[in-house]
């Protein structure tokens, strides 16, 4: 006669150990996302001998992974500060959705052309994306783009095309996990039921 307790217990270890193994390929398997990029804006040279600035604008290219491929427009936020010796710059970013629910953000690297920040041309940019709220939420990956200054240009004094390729993590994970745990309470919480003529032992 088999014990109700042990019966209980091992009908709530099964559930959750299904769960998780549900959860483990979720994770290992996240969501790609691939863009091609073009966007606009206005560089500002906060002090040129020191080599630092940035650029605010707009970046096109990018679609909602979990709405069916919705196109979402961002914000882009970037500072830099360049080396005038080597033409080396680093920085860091920030793009954010225009409704303000989703960003990611990482850091940036690269090379521009000489004196760029008095004369204009171009910068090449290696985006390294560190992560992510909302639907770029734990975001990871990279980019590459190319920013084309021109400081007399009006209104915009830049244009930027690139390509991204990020991933973020599927998000029933947690959710899945969290079944079997619904599955160990229901059980815990479920009273024995005895069978005609048995007993159970104090």
């Amino acid at each position: 006669m088999s014990n109700p307790l042990i019966r209980r217990g091992r009908i709530a270890l099964a559930g959750l150990g299904l769960a998780l193994a549900a959860a483990l390929p979720a994770q290992a398997a996240p969501i790609p996302i691939d863009a091609f990029t073009s966007g606009g804006g206005n560089v500002s040279v906060f002090d040129a001998a020191a080599g630092t600035g940035g650029w605010v604008g707009s970046l096109e290219g990018f679609a909602d992974p979990f709405s069916g491929g919705m196109p979402v427009s961002l914000i882009s936020v970037v500072l830099f500060s360049i080396d005038n010796l080597s033409d080396l710059f680093v920085g860091t970013f920030e793009f954010t959705t225009t409704d303000l629910a989703s960003t990611f953000f990482g850091t940036i690297s690269g090379d521009a052309d000489d004196d760029v920040l008095l004369n204009g041309g171009q910068f090449r940019i290696d985006y390294q994306v560190l992560g992510g709220t909302g639907i770029f939420s734990a975001a990871s990956g990279f980019g590459l783009g190319l920013l084309d200054f021109r400081p007399n240009a009006m209104p915009d004094n830049y244009a930027e095309a690139g390509v991204f390729v990020l991933q973020v993590p599927l998000p029933g994970s947690l959710a899945l996990a969290g079944l079997g745990l619904a599955a160990l309470l229901a059980s815990g919480a479920r009273p024995a039921r005895r069978r005609q003529g048995e007993s159970i032992a104090p």
